[in-house]
């Protein structure tokens, strides 16, 4: 059985009707300072096949979704002040469809507020203030495949509200996001300090609350480490980072991630590598290998396939695993990425047997 969900084509058609001329635009004072407005348009043709049915719909593309945003930058001698304001628009994602249900295609709500924050830059580091990134957010997904628009080791971002189906046809407790996490740090409001680079290497550290969730009381506290540099014709970039909550009625909750990346500049082959592990729920491996090129005259060509391998995440000794192939197409005259998706999610408990599923993705993104 096929479910087509054509309600979220005016979204679509809305984004389009935008055309593709605008850029983003800078503003700048006497004084040395600017005014940079920003954003990106991410739509997408989703379709999820859980062994027995598929559910097919237009979204937006939870790996890097549409959002507005704009910078103020005031330099103050030797230091500098920057004020951030990013919110997502809030089109319906793809990690928010079900087997059964598409949620509104636009339903903006105030956790799709991405930043606002102030920075101040100077010889001593970094220091934040406000919502943004925590110290590890982005610790477990360094990629230099430029496939990650299509995929990368945010599998759930894709398909997470898919359930899994069981052996006899019935719809399961068990979703794509419950079984495949990255452990990666995320957005809070939060005060952090980013040392200055030391031949490569930087330390991030913050505290923060989740104040756009409601009855979140949780205080958040991270740390990373970081490091990217260059040996003869590789590009390559490490990350490391230790999460810890502390919620008012339970235990503290910890979570360690990293991952690294590598590109042969001359080749375009690249390679990254993620891991993580939660004390209390689970831990998982992944693998992507890659190739960028100048097929066309048009802009470079990404190709990449990738494997994840998750332990625990469910229940103890449940395994889930996903395979997946990836290619973007970019148009550089128009700041615009072409992209394709396919993959594959097994998932195994001892309370059933689970049939396999996959998802396809269809989409682009123009930035401005």
């Amino acid at each position: 059985m096929n479910r087509l969900y054509p309600h979220s084509l005016v979204a679509a058609a809305a984004m389009a009707l935008l055309g593709t001329e605008a850029t983003a635009q800078t503003f700048e004072n006497d004084s040395g300072g600017s005014v940079r407005f920003y954003g990106q348009f991410s739509p997408t043709w989703l379709s999820y096949d859980d062994g027995e049915e598929t559910t097919s719909t237009l979204a937006d593309n939870a790996n890097s979704n549409s959002r507005l945003g704009f910078v103020i930058t005031q330099p103050y001698g030797d230091n500098t002040l920057k004020l951030t304001f990013e919110t997502a628009l809030g089109f319906v994602q793809t990690s928010e469809v079900m087997n059964d249900d598409v949620p509104d295609w636009i339903d903006w709500q105030r956790t799709d507020l991405r930043k606002f924050e102030a920075a101040w830059e100077g010889q001593y580091g970094t220091i934040t203030f406000g919502q943004g990134s925590m110290a590890t957010d982005g610790a477990a997904t360094l990629d230099a495949s430029g496939t990650s628009i299509a995929g990368t080791v945010t599998v759930d971002d894709v398909a997470g509200g898919f359930a899994f189906r069981d052996s006899d046809g019935v719809l399961s407790d068990v979703t794509v996001g419950d079984a495949f996490n990255d452990l990666d740090g995320g957005r809070r409001f939060r005060l952090r300090y980013d040392t200055p680079d030391y031949s490569g290497f930087s330390l991030a550290f913050a505290y923060g609350q989740n104040i756009l969730a409601e009855d979140d009381d949780t205080d958040y506290y991270d740390a990373a480490l970081r490091w990217s540099g260059e040996t003869g014709d590789f590009d390559l970039s490490a990350a490391a980072g230790y999460a810890w909550a502390d919620p008012d009625d339970g235990d503290t909750q910890e979570q360690f991630s990293a991952s690294a990346t590598l590109l042969h500049r001359p080749t375009g082959l690249n390679l990254a590598l993620s891991g993580g592990t939660d004390p209390d729920g689970g831990s998982y491996g992944y693998i992507k290998a890659g190739w960028i090129g100048d097929i066309f005259t048009v802009g470079s060509t990404a190709l990449s396939i990738d494997y994840y391998d998750g332990q625990d995440f469910v229940t103890d000794g449940s395994s889930s695993q996903a395979f997946g192939v990836s290619a973007v197409q970019t148009f550089k005259d128009l700041d615009l990425e072409v992209y394709a998706g396919w993959r594959s999610y097994e998932y195994a408990d001892d309370a059933a047997d689970y049939q396999d599923a996959e998802s396809v993705l269809l989409g682009a993104r123009w930035r401005f």
